[in-house]
């Protein structure tokens, strides 16, 4: 009995040890930016005080000396973070560094007229009033280049079954806080026959995460039977382009309750069908995989096609793209959709919140490790 108790024990502590760990690398990867974003500001800042004190020759003007300075430490900042904590790809890296420049030369200047403050009320040094007021202002700045500069990262949803069947409280306890939004597959009858529908899931989903945004992809024939029943739980819906009922009247019916609403291409549907719908949605999605809900499938050649193409003429029509299917570490990088939805590859990792925040930077990372 003794012995059976002290295993328990053991146990318990190592799962402790493990939650601990667990815990702490999931704050790393939540705030890693901004770690870095600060190590390196801090830097560029150093780089900054120490050509004013011991490089720049003190024959230039004061405005010229601080400007020069300036720019040198923008550059080493916009470097560091560019190549090292965003990872910025080549083809966006000056267009970003544009971004970068105009963000960082504002925030001087608005640092420039609190700087001037702080030196005439607390009676210090250049330097020391520089180190406070970059302080002061750091998570203004941080903000908005997190906004404006470095916004090429994914938004990720969880996907969640509408089933009898699916366990949605172990899917929160593995994915937890770090979704972007909730995806909903709500599949009836009309598209299986097997299939069981469980609106009380979406009802417990949205109890476990109440400040994300909510998807609803309604694999049915007659998407219409639900749309009532799921108005208060639901912030999107999805509608296959496969079905009875016509889906203008939806959407507008959806519009008209203040939800955004997108169309679902699938393998198999007729591509000219998704035409029709370009220009009324805010969603375009398309499945990747010839069995939604089976896990072990590869991603159709003719998916990253259409998705490609859509990315092409996106801008037009002023639609945001989703992709599911098959989206795991290896794929996402091939997919340019702005919007991605797993299950399975996140679930079943060893460690969720890795593979969660490799998905949401689509894998830059893994990239250049590799």
């Amino acid at each position: 009995m003794d012995d059976w108790v002290f295993t328990i024990r053991q146990r318990l502590r190592r799962s402790k040890r493990r939650l601990k760990f667990s815990a702490a690398a999931l704050l790393f990867f939540r705030y890693r930016y901004l770690i870095g974003f600060i190590l390196f500001g801090f830097l560029s800042i150093i780089v900054e005080l120490v050509l004013l004190a011991a490089a720049i020759p003190n024959t230039w003007s004061a405005n010229l000396r601080t400007v020069t300075a300036f720019a040198a430490g923008l550059l080493v900042s916009y470097v560091l973070n560019a190549s090292l904590n965003f990872q910025v790809p080549r083809q966006h890296f000056w267009a970003t560094f544009f971004r970068f420049a105009v963000v960082s030369v504002a925030s001087f200047l608005l640092n420039m007229s609190v700087l001037g403050f702080v030196q005439a009320e607390l009676d210090t040094s250049y330097a020391i009033s520089r180190l406070v007021t970059s302080g002061i202002l750091f998570l203004l700045a941080y903000y908005v280049h997190r906004k404006l500069t470095f916004r090429l990262d994914r938004n990720f949803g969880i996907a969640v079954y509408a089933s009898p069947k699916e366990h949605v409280r172990r899917v929160f306890l593995k994915v937890g806080r770090n979704c972007d939004h909730v995806h909903v597959d709500l599949v009836d009858k009309s598209f299986d026959s097997n299939a069981e529908v469980d609106l009380k899931k979406i009802q417990l989903a949205r109890s476990l995460w109440p400040s994300v945004p909510f998807a609803l992809h309604l694999m049915t024939r007659r998407p219409q039977c639900w749309i009532e029943a799921t108005l208060p739980y639901v912030d999107w819906y999805l509608f296959s382009l496969a079905s009875d009922n016509p889906l203008e009247p939806l959407i507008a019916q959806c519009h008209l309750a203040n939800k955004k609403v997108g169309v679902v291409w699938h393998v198999a549907d007729p591509l000219h069908q998704l035409y029709a719908y370009l220009a009324h949605v805010d969603f375009v999605m398309v499945l990747g995989i010839a069995k939604p809900g089976f896990s072990g499938q590869k991603i159709a050649p003719l998916a990253l096609d259409v998705i490609n193409m859509l990315e092409r003429i996106r801008s037009r029509y002023q639609f945001e793209l989703m992709f599911d299917g098959s989206v795991n570490s290896e794929t996402v990088s091939a997919i340019p959709a702005r919007y991605v939805v797993a299950a399975s590859s996140v679930l079943k990792a060893a460690q969720p919140a890795r593979v969660i925040y490799t998905l949401k930077t689509g894998a830059r990372h893994e990239r250049r490790a590799a």
